[in-house]
């Protein structure tokens, strides 16, 4: 698809999304209230025509890729909806608020959206750190916020109002220790994890889980980096000589995981790996290239999806944009077609805390990303997939419950 024709389809009014998103003025700095006035401004759900839903995106800023594959997927999902009638016979109206890269910013931009009495519902950061930030804010609003976090601390908050549609990192951890041993033949890994709060607890999971298996992985063995490192060759060169037969990946910057894929084929490093769900990302795989093949991954989504939603959506989304999504485009889509689904069991459009409540009742629903059941921690997704990269595809080779 021609850009002009993509930014046509981006700007097609307020059907879509607020004007912040089409504006052709710079984006407003954070703190700026213009942005969340312009998006009040282009909703006219107080004519009771519409019903608005937000959308927190890094659209300026070092994350800006990300913020592309969230929009893209926000205006497939308001367009397939809108096509069919809406939700309850309304149109859906999607307003956006830039988190650009930082957690003050993404806090700031999802505090807009709670306090904006139009938006009954939003879908809030990747970062799990900034979805715990805007947490009090979430409570006391009493608006439904869909955290594209997976923290595992994100239940403990225990906000009623707060729900994950990725699977949380306790499961993540303990699928990708099953799968080192039984898919990958693991006996003795090594585990490269950085250091933030997401890597940290994400390695304590895949530790535990491996224990659970019989497997004790030494201090040794385990191999922290923070998230500002971009060198990992002496990381390497300490686990070509430590006699590990496979090695496990944890980053959450996906840049970050394609570096490592990089200095590990460039050191020649011949083991099993298997990472998280950035080492399959296109953004990994774009920036890697041929490296990253041979890598498995426990993954939320694959572009070479074979479920027949998760096919259906990425079919739709590359004819529309010429490109494959990223996982955050499957949970931002997801994301809406919650919160429909949430409208339509409530019957109400305006009600939040009784759209926040038909959530519990969620069952079965069949999203492209997953299967989406209610559970007491506020987590909606039931399973992940297993991929592994080959030829520059991130290939799905089944699903783990």
């Amino acid at each position: 698809m021609n850009k002009k024709k993509l930014l046509a389809m981006l700007c097609a009014g307020t059907m879509l999304i607020g004007t912040t998103a089409c504006s052709s003025e710079p984006p407003a700095e954070s703190g700026d209230s213009s942005s969340t006035e312009q998006a009040q401004n282009s909703s006219t759900g107080a004519s009771g025509d519409t019903v608005t839903f937000g959308i927190t995106a890094p659209m300026t800023g070092t994350n800006s890729m990300n913020g592309e594959y969230i929009m893209n997927a926000a205006n497939l999902a308001a367009d397939k909806i809108n096509a069919e009638g809406g939700i309850l016979g309304k149109e859906l109206v999607l307003v956006t608020e830039d988190e650009v890269d930082n957690m003050q910013a993404s806090v700031n931009a999802m505090t807009k959206l709670a306090n904006n009495s139009e938006v009954m519902a939003f879908f809030g950061s990747s970062s799990s750190s900034n979805d715990i930030g805007v947490s009090p804010i979430v409570a006391e609003q009493k608006v439904t916020m869909f955290a594209a976090g997976s923290s595992a601390n994100i239940p403990e908050e225990k906000n009623e109002y707060m729900w994950q549609v990725r699977t949380t990192d306790d499961k993540t951890g303990r699928r990708i220790a099953k799968a080192a041993i039984e898919e990958l033949g693991m006996t003795n890994p090594a585990i490269m994890y950085s250091t933030d709060s997401f890597g940290a607890g994400l390695k304590d999971q895949v530790v535990a889980g491996l224990e659970e298996l019989g497997i004790t992985v030494a201090d040794s063995n385990q191999y922290g980096f923070t998230a500002d490192d971009k060198n990992f060759a002496p990381l390497i060169t300490q686990i070509q000589n430590s006699g590990v037969d496979g090695l496990i990946g944890i980053s959450m910057s996906q840049l970050q995981a394609a570096m490592i894929c990089q200095q590990i084929d460039a050191a020649g490093l011949d083991l099993p790996m298997i990472g998280g769900n950035s080492f399959c990302t296109a953004v990994c795989r774009d920036n890697a290239g041929d490296a990253a093949n041979g890598w498995y991954a426990i993954a939320d989504w694959t572009s070479e999806v074979s479920t027949p939603n998760g096919r259906a959506f990425e079919d739709a989304y590359q004819e529309a944009y010429g490109a494959p999504s990223d996982y955050i485009s499957a949970t931002c889509y997801d994301a809406i077609l919650l919160f429909k689904e949430a409208c339509e069991i409530a019957g109400t459009t305006t009600d939040r805390q009784a759209i926040n409540d038909a959530l519990t009742q969620i069952n079965n629903f069949e999203g492209v990303m997953t299967t989406y059941n209610y559970q007491e921690n506020h987590c909606l997704a039931s399973d992940q997939m297993l991929v592994q990269n080959q030829d520059g595809l991130a290939v799905m080779i089944g699903t783990v419950e």
